[in-house]
């Protein structure tokens, strides 16, 4: 094999420059196709599918002790163009009235777009902060932040506290 192989490579330095150049040009334009016959074996075997769920679903990708609340945001039609697959974002109640202040739910929360329905999305926390949060319904507004900020925060009630002078 390896003399068949050096036979033709001298009979290639035996032809003229410009057949070389064409024997090179069809050669490599021979690689892509060949590359794309041969991914196939390349990439091996698709993910397993068992019981109708990809082996890459989002519930592998859940850290331990956190879990995945769906949300409704309300603010959707305005990020929908900003947002992708995920995002930190603080969430704010929606307020029935407009008179009253706009309260934070939480902030540095991880948003997850849902990759069946890209309108529906999903907040990743711990599992003690689940109650919290849900106190506040399932419709929250959000606010996009940088990637790089600390931890998620739960904002907790705060009491107006006063005291009483008296005697």
């Amino acid at each position: 094999m390896l003399l068949n192989l050096r036979r033709y490579f001298l009979r290639f330095k035996k032809l003229p420059w410009e057949k070389q150049t064409v024997w090179m040009a069809g050669g490599l334009a021979l690689l892509p196709i060949l590359g794309s016959l041969a991914s196939p074996w390349v990439q091996g075997p698709p993910p397993a599918i068992a019981d109708g769920h990809s082996s890459l679903d989002f519930d592998t990708h859940i850290p331990p002790g956190y879990v995945l609340v769906p949300i409704e945001v309300q603010n959707f039609d305005s990020l929908d163009s900003i947002l992708g697959p995920y995002a930190l974002v603080d969430l704010f109640q929606n307020q029935s009235d407009a008179s009253s202040a706009v309260k934070v739910v939480a902030r540095n929360v991880r948003l997850l777009r849902a990759p069946q329905n890209p309108s529906h999305f999903a907040v990743l926390v711990q599992e003690s902060s689940v109650d919290r949060i849900l106190r506040f319904g399932d419709k929250f507004t959000v606010a996009i932040k940088r990637r790089t900020r600390d931890g998620t925060e739960i904002v907790k009630e705060r009491r107006n506290r006063s005291i009483t002078y008296g005697g």
